[in-house]
């Protein structure tokens, strides 16, 4: 009777631990901290990475090329010949447009699995790492651990995106390279802000979501006042959005997001 009580609590502690990340990004204010505090980072950083993995494939399974390829090579304009026969050297048969294709979709399916499995850890990392420094430069006094499960728990939004971006890309009889990132609705930004549109160019519900938890996951891990975390992570937000978006012209992912 005792093993049957000791194996029904383990199976709700860990129950509790696998919901544990998943209460925190939906209750930030009441759990991001005990999360933090209990440096958890393992299991929302492999939640991360798989569901990053799981948009990767069903952008790769629906990506379609041939259309962008044939409509690159139907710009070629042929160079003016000395006789009739002449051929312009631009021109591809069709079976070199359709291996052209092929190699294409497979180097684009290769660079979205590598993007969702290094690229991905790579940003939760690196954004551990920011926040640590963040959290020293602001006064607190941060830990490794602590930044790292604050970094886990803010790319989780960054999941669900991706599952969100799995099931529109399912949905879709194919995926031009353009569309990788218009499956997930932006904010809308009102005509006639160019400078506007160009700086909020990426962010979506679930970036502002994961900077929600960032905010509370850099107060708790560099125990910190959370009108002087939320001012860091406002700070910072915006000059990160100002160095991509304006000065660097890039995309804006959530943290762990994925394509």
């Amino acid at each position: 009777m005792t093993n049957v009580v000791d194996g029904g609590g383990r199976v709700r502690r860990f129950a509790a631990a696998l919901i544990a990340p998943f209460a925190a990004i939906l209750f930030p204010s009441r759990r991001v901290g005990v999360e933090v505090a209990a440096g958890r980072y393992g299991l929302p950083l492999l939640v991360v990475v798989l569901c990053a993995g799981l948009a990767a494939l069903a952008l790769g399974a629906r990506l379609e090329l041939a259309p962008e390829v044939l409509a690159e090579h139907a710009e070629v304009k042929p160079t003016k010949g000395t006789g009739a026969d002449d051929r312009p050297a631009e021109v591809k048969t069709d079976r070199e447009i359709e291996e052209e294709t092929t190699q294409r979709t497979a180097v684009a399916r290769v660079t979205l699995g590598l993007e969702a499995g290094l690229m991905t850890p790579g940003r939760v990392l690196f954004l551990g790492f920011a926040l640590f420094l963040l959290g020293r430069f602001i006064g607190g006094k941060p830990t490794t651990t602590g930044a790292m499960t604050a970094a886990a728990l803010a790319a989780l939004p960054g999941a669900v995106r991706s599952v969100v971006t799995a099931a529109a890309a399912w949905h879709q009889p194919a995926i031009g390279t353009a569309d990788l990132g218009t499956l997930v609705a932006t904010v809308p930004i009102p005509d006639g802000h160019p400078v506007l549109a160009r700086l909020a160019g990426g962010v979506d519900l679930f970036t502002c979501w994961a900077v929600v938890v960032l905010a509370f996951g850099l107060c708790a891990a560099a125990d910190v006042k959370r009108t002087r975390g939320f001012v860091a992570i406002a700070v910072g937000f915006v000059l990160y959005l100002l160095v991509t978006r304006l000065i660097m012209g890039g995309a804006v992912p959530a943290p762990g997001a994925s394509g």
